[in-house]
């Protein structure tokens, strides 16, 4: 298990899977252009260890891969999602040790445009953004802890511009205490533990606890200790925390900014956070997140997957769950027994989760994380006249300037008749596994 941001830039350094950037970069467009390209190929993670105007190196595409995220958690990539699901079940509370690293240099009443990286992501972007801050707050009702990817753009001084409005649960929470005329205490961890970052991007019930999901899902209580200027715990091992509140009544326009869809969210009113205190480690890494990138859908689709996987294990032996391009759809193996299992399994994915417009169905044999893999199965499994399931006038993607888009759901069965297994048998190439192409092809080639 690895138990801290920093634990695993050490791990994917230590593999050979972290590139070094030493030259002088600009945190405006340059870095995030960096970024793009390396995410199209090799995808490694990244440190840039001077970024123009800021004393913080910044990392980003750290948590990039599914065996990654299996490692940092300490379990099996191969049933990945059953692992999850079970542990879910039996949430750990955080225990909270004597010391912690994210709270060796104090902040109080900080200027954020000067302690932070002011990363400006995408051309028409309205400034720079916390792009890899997880909203931590506590329901006003019950206590239990929320944590949240949240988008803040640095708006001057102590202040941001936050994103946050029901359904999800830090709007929930947020409106309560709105309602109340009082301010919500919250914290923005920055450098996560990988098991946080996990839970921020879940979709569990709200009345559970994500501080003890996340060390359920690292197989171990998570550290905790209490901030230093709002009554909250925060990860003892993060990079760094910012400490402040919400506040009540106050909106003010932010945006536009690139988002996960590769197009822009238009300038709007949202809610204001104002930081009371930052804390950090002496040498703190700041962590910086693409939108639709890479990290993002990793960590996004990875907990679509495990609602999908654990709503049609009832009704088909399912084999793996992936979300190949984007997060509005996905694809189910299963080991087909029946005819029947495909379409029982179109329904319940489709039923699975609101975002969930389109589901594809293939074999056991088929690479679900792999799209020209599932496009292959689709040319050659796919009866357009008898593997369709349409649903008409569903609701699905929330966001006012695109829903009417995103209405109805279909589903697409690329599974093979039961009867026609044998005709279905892929073929193989014996001792292709043993082949390094560079004996063959000469170094120029063989990397390929």
């Amino acid at each position: 298990m690895i138990g801290s941001f920093r634990e695993l830039i050490d791990w994917l350094d230590g593999r050979g899977e972290l590139a070094r950037v030493s030259r002088a970069v600009d945190p405006v467009h340059e870095l995030t252009a960096v970024l793009r390209k390396t995410q199209q190929g090799p995808n490694v993670g990244l440190l840039f260890e001077n970024v123009k105007g800021s004393r913080v190196p910044v990392a980003s595409n750290i948590l990039t891969h599914r065996a990654s995220i299996a490692a940092a958690l300490g379990l099996n990539v191969e049933d990945l999602l059953a692992q999850l699901a079970a542990r879910e079940l039996s949430p750990l509370t955080p225990r909270q040790p004597s010391s912690a690293p994210v709270q060796e240099v104090v902040v109080p009443g900080p200027d954020l445009e000067r302690e932070l990286p002011q990363v400006v992501h995408s051309e028409r972007d309205a400034g720079a953004y916390v792009s890899a801050g997880i909203f931590l707050a506590r329901d006003p009702k019950s206590g239990v802890y929320n944590a949240s990817w949240n988008r803040a753009q640095l708006s001057g001084g102590e202040r941001m511009r936050v994103r946050m409005m029901p359904p999800q649960h830090l709007g929930q929470y947020q409106a309560v205490a709105e309602a109340q005329g009082a301010a919500l205490p919250a914290a923005v961890v920055i450098g996560a533990p990988p098991s946080l970052m996990l839970a921020a991007a879940s979709k569990i019930p709200i009345e559970a606890d994500e501080l003890a999901v996340a060390g359920a899902w690292q197989g171990e209580p998570l550290r905790v200790v209490p901030a230093k200027t709002v009554p909250l715990l925060v990860p003892a091992d993060a990079e760094i925390v910012i400490e402040g509140e919400v506040l009540p009544k106050v909106r003010e326009v932010e945006g536009p900014f690139g988002e996960f869809m590769d197009a822009y969210v238009e300038a709007g009113p949202n809610h204001v956070f104002r930081a009371k205190a930052m804390t950090r480690r002496r040498d703190a890494i700041y962590h910086v997140i693409l939108a639709g990138g890479t990290e993002d859908l990793a960590l996004l689709s990875l907990m679509l997957q495990i609602e999908v996987w654990r709503a049609v294990t009832p009704v088909a032996r399912v084999r793996d769950v992936g979300c190949p391009g984007q997060i509005l759809g996905c694809v189910v193996a299963i080991e087909k027994v029946r005819d029947e299992d495909a379409a029982a399994a179109l329904r319940a994915a489709l039923d699975a989760h609101r975002w969930m417009k389109f589901v594809i169905v293939v074999d056991a044999d088929v690479n679900v994380h792999d799209a020209e893999e599932v496009m292959w199965a689709i040319h050659t499994r796919f009866s357009p006249e008898h593997g369709v399931l349409r649903v008409n006038g569903t609701p699905g993607f929330p966001r006012a300037d695109v829903a009417g888009l995103h209405v109805g759901k279909l589903g697409i069965d690329a599974t093979y008749p039961v009867a026609m297994k044998a005709k279905f048998t892929r073929r193989r190439f014996p001792g292709i596994e043993k082949i390094d192409l560079a004996d063959y092809l000469g170094e120029k080639f063989g990397r390929y």
